[in-house]
């Protein structure tokens, strides 16, 4: 397992839960332009999306079917109910984040900033695992940068902060060193 290791690091495999025709579904919002395909294609294309993103980045919009993963929608009150207070989807994320940057901050030594969610999913493990895509401000330059958390969540039981990293393969040449440290490494080797 490498980098990650323990089972809720380890990538959920995505798996069908309703087809279109089956009795309990109910129906996800999707694009009926790009949603086309056969339930197994759709299958298919999930388990991709998943094994290529570790579960991040997921098109939710080319799907009738419904999976074990979920889109969680930042402007509603479906995880409200986490908070000591009434809060949007997007305020638990929020904090969420905020939490996992902040250890991550301290274990790295840096002082990246949080921004803001961008986009999150989420599935069942003994709790919730939410895989949460956020930005943050890079002090190496002062641009935003892309960023990840997976956090395992169970009520007001228990709040697993999993991992947070920058975004593997965002296009991104580096993140939070300071350019100082950059420059004196050159003058060592010249």
């Amino acid at each position: 397992m490498g980098e990650f290791e323990g089972w809720s690091k380890w990538v959920e495999p995505a798996f069908l839960l309703w087809k279109p025709e089956d009795p309990d579904y109910e129906r996800p919002v999707y694009d009926p332009e790009k949603a086309k395909f056969t339930a197994q294609e759709e299958l298919d294309r999930m388990r991709e999306e998943v094994n290529q993103s570790d579960g991040f980045d997921i098109d939710f919009d080319y799907y009738r079917c419904v999976f074990n993963y979920h889109r969680a929608y930042l402007d509603d009150d479906e995880f409200g109910e986490f908070g000591d207070e009434p809060e949007t989807t997007e305020d638990f994320l929020n904090r969420l984040s905020q939490k996992s940057l902040d250890d991550y901050n301290v274990n790295v030594k840096r002082e990246f900033e949080f921004v803001r969610v961008v986009k999150s999913n989420f599935h069942f493990s003994a709790g919730l695992m939410f895989l949460i895509t956020f930005e943050v401000i890079d002090p190496y330059d002062g641009q935003i940068k892309p960023f990840q958390a997976r956090v395992r969540y169970l009520n007001d039981t228990f709040t697993e902060y999993v991992f947070c990293r920058p975004k593997p393969n965002a296009g991104v040449e580096y993140f939070g060193i300071a350019k100082t440290d950059v420059e004196i490494g050159f003058k060592k080797q010249g």
